[in-house]
């Protein structure tokens, strides 16, 4: 096993990362120059390419990190590398039947499922026929899917994160080759085939590294095993727990689906939501990614000291990073949408709406990263009670204020909604990790607290003035030089106010 430096190691992973979100954020913005935010092709195959990815999410994605993980990892610690490489094998198989089970299905009732979060009557026309046949030829994604991330589950429980981390890179630069070379002759229908090529390229890249590893796979459905059970045992809890994100991204667009008279809402909201995670993603999931193996592993020797103390570091160093990132994140949502996705069709109106919803995302940044790390602090004691407290609150909050907000605010409703529910759902774990003694808050963390919260208000107001004088300027141009003195004056302050050693 290797001995994993997580600063330096979340370091690699976020240059990595962002290399592949670049490249996605191309990717995206390819597709609404190509498509626009109204049209029948861009909302059809906007939800075409959703819907699978929220479904592998609601249904197996959490199994393949939060529940094997754990599992995998007591393995190695107390059976060794052969006995865990078995079980690994015996996971795999009964992802690939249960997801190709999940993709016959989808096929059959293609049409009702692309129906769940749209208003009919509010699509363009040829909206749903287009949409219904995207979706049957985007499915397999979730075969292609499920072999990746249960790769990448192995593969960062034996401490290799870096070709995890690149997974993306290979499969929007399939995409973004696509877009420059062949969409003017097979259009969104080969677009839809090269999703499909770029997805299952995330699974190949890994094939040397568990190679290298000796990991074997053979079939086996043997779902009397001891480890199948266990990790059975923990996945329905974690499923559930996991199911914020994506049902909350279902039911937001569902809201945000009559608004603007149907040609805006739905492309709106899920562009937004993209950059928003996007944003917060590559710092909250390379830090829950590296840490999450290292807190199995904690567990699983029951070393209570070293667990609670990276559970708290951990906490410390989302706060010092993702409080400027939401007050950022605020001040530059309109230049900041522009630049990723204005132009060709994607216009001014477009760029209110999805900036408008980027806004008020943005508020519940905190309370993302804090809902990723806490869940996984709960899965690697083999806890699911808690985060399926936190879940429920937060689905449930936002589905009531989504319908609720909607018809007054436009998409700040749903908007708003996603950012509450976050945080309430981020607030049960906080309480809870804080009466079973894991989280501690001592006066110096306190006293961190108001730091970064004063250093990143001033920030904010800094980052707001400069956008103003720069007001006629090139996009760029203000993204990067109101970027650049923001967080500029936040870590010059942040050293002056004693900030400076920030790192676990």
């Amino acid at each position: 096993m290797k001995d994993i430096k997580p600063t330096r190691t979340v370091a690699v992973m976020m240059g990595i990362t962002i290399i592949g979100k670049l490249l996605g954020l191309l990717r995206d913005r390819m597709q609404t120059t190509e498509f626009g935010a109204y049209s029948a092709e861009g909302i059809a195959f906007m939800q075409a390419s959703a819907l699978p990815r929220n479904f592998l999410d609601i249904m197996f994605a959490a199994a393949f990190s939060a529940s094997f993980i754990p599992v995998f990892s007591s393995y190695m610690e107390t059976k060794g590398k052969e006995a865990a490489f078995d079980l690994a094998a015996r996971f795999i198989s009964v992802v690939m039947v249960l997801s190709a089970a999940v993709v016959v299905l989808g096929v059959i009732f293609a049409r009702p499922i692309f129906m769940l979060s749209l208003d009919g009557d509010a699509l363009p026309y040829g909206t749903v026929s287009l949409g219904v046949t995207l979706l049957r030829h985007m499915l397999p994604l979730m075969i292609l899917s499920g072999l990746a991330f249960s790769f990448t589950g192995i593969l960062q429980s034996l401490g290799e994160f870096r070709m995890p981390a690149a997974m993306s890179i290979v499969s929007n630069g399939i995409i973004l080759a696509y877009y420059f070379f062949f969409i003017d002759r097979f259009g969104v229908y080969g677009l839809a085939v090269a999703f499909l090529i770029g997805w299952g390229a995330q699974g190949v890249i890994q094939l040397p590294f568990l190679v290298r590893h000796k990991f074997r796979f053979r079939f086996s459905l043997n779902l009397r095993d001891p480890g199948l059970r266990q990790i059975g045992a923990l996945a329905l809890p974690v499923l559930v727990s996991s199911w914020i994100v994506p049902i909350n991204n279902l039911v937001n667009a569902r809201a945000a689906s009559p608004l603007y008279g149907g040609e805006f809402g739905v492309v709106g909201i899920y562009m937004a939501h993209a950059l928003f995670t996007i944003a917060t993603g590559v710092f909250v999931l390379s830090i829950a990614n590296v840490i999450f193996p290292k807190l199995s592993r904690l567990a699983a020797v029951e070393d209570k000291a070293g667990f609670g103390k990276t559970v708290n570091d951990t906490v410390r160093v989302l706060l010092f990073f993702l409080v400027p990132l939401t007050l950022g994140l605020m001040a530059l949502s309109h230049p900041l949408v522009e630049l990723v996705y204005g132009g060709g069709r994607f216009d001014a109106m477009a760029i209110d709406v999805t900036s408008t919803a980027l806004f008020y995302l943005a508020i519940g940044a905190v309370g993302y990263g804090l809902l990723i790390v806490l869940s996984r602090a709960c899965y690697a004691t083999f806890d699911g009670r808690t985060p399926i407290m936190a879940a429920v609150v937060a689905i449930g909050a936002n589905a009531v204020l989504s319908f609720a907000l909607a018809p007054y605010l436009d998409v700040a409703g749903p908007a708003i909604a996603a950012a509450v529910s976050q945080i309430l759902g981020a607030a049960i774990l906080v309480v809870a990790l804080t009466r079973k003694g894991v989280l501690k808050w001592p006066r110096a963390m306190i006293f961190d607290i108001v730091k970064i919260l004063g250093c990143a208000g001033v920030m904010y107001v800094a980052v707001v003035f400069v956008l103003r004088q720069v007001d006629n300027a090139h996009v760029f141009v203000q993204v990067a030089l109101a970027g650049a003195v923001g967080l500029g004056l936040y870590f010059g302050l942040a050293w002056v106010v004693g900030m400076k050693k920030i790192s676990w």
